[in-house]
Order: structure tokens, then sequence, then C-alpha cells
């Protein structure tokens, strides 16, 4: 079933204009969308990503942003993801700005800032199907990249770190996914752990906060897209602390094994070979 298109194509803030007297109009097409079957559907996946986040540490744009993008497209699916991000996680990074070690986090962020124009470039004029089969692949690698437990084997430095900022600001910005890079590039420093984690949130709360910036501008966050992301919020929400709480107990090597399968699963589900099923 398709989903309902808008009335009014942009919320405010993009490419169009918003007039007031399309309100009564919007709000009868959000009671359309929250009819679709497909919104019910994104709401599990959302539940389930929340839940994979919350016991695990990882995973939630590995599993959402795949299978969100059979149902609503690439450009959709990211924009969505970054838009209950920033309602949830991105503010909780802001606060460990007084603990990261600035001098390192901030080429990383710069370089970052720099390719995600670029990576948005990408999102918004790449064919669906073709960038669908990309951000697959992308997802794998980064499932790859936390399941053999690869870590960058030097020391960070100057380049190193540009190089890594500019990768995860062009992925993200044209998948929405970046993370695991990141995080096995932080993992082989010296630094101490607190110091690491710290390094790890501002650099993501910086550079998500960038992102929704120009994805704004750019016009992604369309009505139809701030809906899915009011709903998902709570229920990504809800999950997140369901996770922490109810499999608080279990081992480091069973949730990562049940994270693991649940990204290889969601990766499958959404290849473009199985959309008569999902759609």
């Amino acid at each position: 079933m398709s989903v309902a298109a808008p009335a009014a194509d942009r919320i405010p803030g993009g490419n169009g204009l918003f007039y007031f007297d399309q309100i009564s109009v919007l709000l009868n097409d959000a009671g359309r969308l929250l009819l679709e079957p497909q919104t019910w559907f994104l709401a599990a996946v959302v539940l389930v990503a929340g839940v994979v986040r919350g016991f695990s540490g990882f995973g939630g744009a590995l599993i959402f942003i795949p299978l969100a993008a059979a149902i609503l497209g690439p450009k959709k699916a990211v924009a969505v993801f970054y838009l209950f991000d920033l309602l949830s996680a991105t503010p909780y990074g802001y606060a460990y700005i007084p603990k990261c070690n600035k001098r390192e986090v901030a080429p990383m962020i710069i370089a970052a800032w720099a390719l995600i124009p670029v990576g948005a470039w990408i999102l918004g004029n790449t064919d669906p199907y073709i960038l669908r089969w990309i951000l697959c692949a992308i997802v794998l690698l980064m499932l790859a990249i936390l399941a053999t437990g690869w870590r960058y084997k030097g020391q960070p430095t100057m380049p190193a770190s540009i190089a890594i900022g500019a990768t995860a600001g062009l992925s993200g910005g044209a998948t929405g996914v970046s993370g695991p890079v990141v995080i096995a590039y932080w993992l082989s420093s010296t630094s101490p752990a607190a110091v690491i984690r710290a390094n790890i949130m501002v650099f993501y709360a910086l550079v998500s906060t960038m992102t929704d910036i120009i994805f704004f501008f750019k016009g992604f966050f369309t009505f139809d897209v701030a809906v899915y992301a009011l709903i998902a919020w709570p229920v990504y929400s809800a999950g997140l602390y369901a996770g922490a709480r109810f499999f608080k107990g279990a081992s480091d090597t069973l949730y990562r094994n049940v994270a693991y399968g649940l990204i290889a699963a969601s990766v499958l589900i959404s290849l473009p070979l199985f959309d008569r099923f999902i759609r």
C-alpha cells in the first residue's frame, strides 16, 4: 500500500513555503498517514531497533534504515532516522563535551562536516533502487567490522582522524550509517575509556546536528517525514528503556550475537529482491 502523499510537500525551512491556511489539510494528511499499515510496520521496526540499541549499545540505525528504506525509499528513511534521533540520542551527546579531548575530536568533526553536504547530495540525487543496494552493502560492511572485532592498528593521528571523519560524514550523509568505522578507530586509542566514550558521543552529537541542519535546508524533512519521526520517537525511547532494563543481566556474548543476527536479518529482508514480500 502506498503512503498517503501530503498536500503540502514541505514543512517550514525546506525549499517550499508553508502557508497557515494549509494547516487543516496537513492535519487530514497526518490522520491518513497514521492509518497506513506501513506506518505501524515501521513502528515495530523502530521498537526492535530501540531494544537492540538499548541492550547492546549499537545497531539502531543498522536495523532501522535498511528496512525503512525498503518501504519509504532511502532519502525518506534516512531523514526519518535523523529526525527522531535528534529528539532522543543527539542531545545526550552534548553532555559529554566537557569530558572529551577536543584536540582529538575537532579534526574529525570538521572533516565530517565538510563531507556531509556531498553525502546529502548523493542521497538526494542517486537512483533509490541503486542506493538501496549500496546501503545494504555498507550496512553489511559495518556489521563485519563489529562482528570480527576489527580495530585500527595504529594510534590516532591527525591525517587518520581527518580521513575517518570525512568517511563518516560522507557515509552518514548518504546512507545514515557510519558508526562502526568511528568506533573501531577510537578504540585503538590509549586514552582512558571514559575519554574515548566522550569523544564518540560528542562526535556523533555534533555531526548529527550538522546533518539535521543540512537535511532541513535541502527540504528532506517533509511533512510525512516529521509525522513518522514523531511516531518513532516515543517508540524508540521505549525500546531503549526496555533493552537497557530487561537485558541487563545477559552476557556480553549473548546480546552481541543477538544484535548481529537481527542486523543481518534486517539487511537480508530489506534487499530489493524481496520487495514484493514486504511492500
